[in-house]
């Protein structure tokens, strides 16, 4: 099954610190929605080709606020409940 080419740039790859880089065309993260905090993945084919792809977001950590936000309404709306099942345990 071929795939559908969009776009095909040619680019130099430069050194920087101890690894090498290539530079991805404005045009080409534009479209992706990248910016300097995007993360992407990287694959290495088994044919010596390279993949770059979006990297999904992570689901929410227990860090995260949005999730601490969750947790703590969740506890306020079920404190009663879970009081009680606390004490049935005992």
């Amino acid at each position: 099954m071929k795939k559908d080419i969009q776009n095909i740039e040619e680019r130099n790859i430069v050194a920087t610190g101890g690894s090498l880089v290539v530079a991805i065309p404005s045009k080409m993260a534009a479209q992706l929605k990248l910016t300097k905090e995007s993360k992407v993945k990287i694959e290495m084919l088994t044919d010596d080709k390279l993949t770059i792809t979006k990297a999904e977001p992570n689901p929410l950590t227990t860090t995260d606020p949005k999730f601490l936000a969750a947790a703590q309404r969740a506890k306020n709306k079920y404190a009663e409940t879970l009081k009680m099942l606390e004490e049935s345990d005992q």
